[in-house]
């Protein structure tokens, strides 16, 4: 280049989509001592963060209830997943070992359950690939609910009146003895038995009549069928009861992980509230003698406002 009053040279990338591909174009001066120049990648970035930079992208699909994938290129990079509360608590936790893997697999947990309904919570997780000084990021929405069950009450559970009735302690009020003509229901019953119809909402008498209690008006009435506060039946093992203030909709069906799948909300309960959901079990106190209380991963279909789908997009 000896004599060379000035130039220009470009060199181009045709590799492969490691570099995303670019162009560097260097103006050397009458000298040739000195040059400048602009690196450009063919997706329009420039600078050194084109020559850097990858532009990765990170695509998610929903294996399962609880099972994530995310499929992030160029290849080389590493994922993580932030979270951000949205309301409530105890959200659910990304279990990732692998977090060099591509694609990436992630498995969202609730908590056991260990004791009283706790309720759960909505948050947001970001998925985010990094590669080459690079992010790319996609947010998406997991509530978790709090689980309980629910029962009719029978009234041979509670002893019989007048003098063998057993006692029972509810939010720590205590009921024994017996009460006459309760919410105008004829009759002596158990105080225990009419604390927990009130409190479960429904209970079948000894003679097979089944009764619900009315919130508004505090009366307990006959009723062919038992209905959920949605006004239609209860099935038990089916049916939850939640806060409207998270699933407002009638007819909404909701996955619950370790509970069920296309569980119906019809139902509503007074101290059913947040993120949390009352499973129907069916009769008697020992349908959920057992029932350990999860709070697990759920989804509602249709999505709620606050109670997103499966679809993470």
């Amino acid at each position: 280049m000896v004599g060379t009053t000035g130039f220009n040279v470009t060199a181009v990338y045709t590799g492969g989509t490691e570099c995303q591909g670019f162009t560097e174009s260097l103006t050397f001066g009458a000298t040739c001592s000195a040059a400048s120049g602009t690196f450009v990648n063919n997706d329009g970035g420039s600078g050194m963060d084109s020559w850097t930079g990858a532009n990765p992208t990170i695509t998610l699909s929903r294996q399962n209830l609880t099972t994530v994938q995310a499929n992030g290129t160029p290849s080389g990079g590493t994922f993580s997943y932030p979270t951000t509360p949205i309301s409530g608590g105890n959200f659910a936790t990304v279990d990732n070992p692998l977090p060099m893997s591509n694609p990436n697999t992630i498995s969202l947990q609730g908590s056991a359950g260990n004791g009283a309904p706790t309720p759960g919570g909505f948050e947001m997780i970001t998925a985010q690939y990094d590669v080459n000084n690079s992010t790319a990021s996609d947010p998406f929405q997991v509530p978790t609910f709090g689980m309980s069950c629910y029962i009719i009450a029978l009234e041979s559970d509670y002893g019989t009146p007048p003098n063998n009735c057993t006692a029972t302690r509810i939010y720590g009020t205590q009921s024994s003895g017996t009460v006459l003509n309760p919410g105008g229901l004829a009759g002596t019953y158990c105080a225990s038995f009419i604390a927990n119809l009130r409190l479960q909402g429904s209970a079948q008498l000894n003679n097979g009549q089944s009764v619900q209690y009315q919130v508004s008006t505090g009366n307990i009435v006959a009723v062919s069928t038992i209905n959920g506060a949605d006004g239609t039946p209860v099935v038990a093992g089916q049916t939850v009861a939640r806060d409207r203030a998270i699933i407002p909709g009638r007819g909404v069906l909701v996955d619950v992980d370790q509970v069920g799948t296309g569980l119906l909300a019809n139902d509503t309960g007074g101290r059913i509230r947040g993120y949390r959901l009352d499973l129907f079990n069916g009769a008697g106190r020992a349908a959920c003698a057992s029932f350990a209380n999860p709070i697990s991963v759920a989804a509602c279909q249709p999505a709620q406002s606050a109670c997103p789908g499966s679809a993470l997009q």
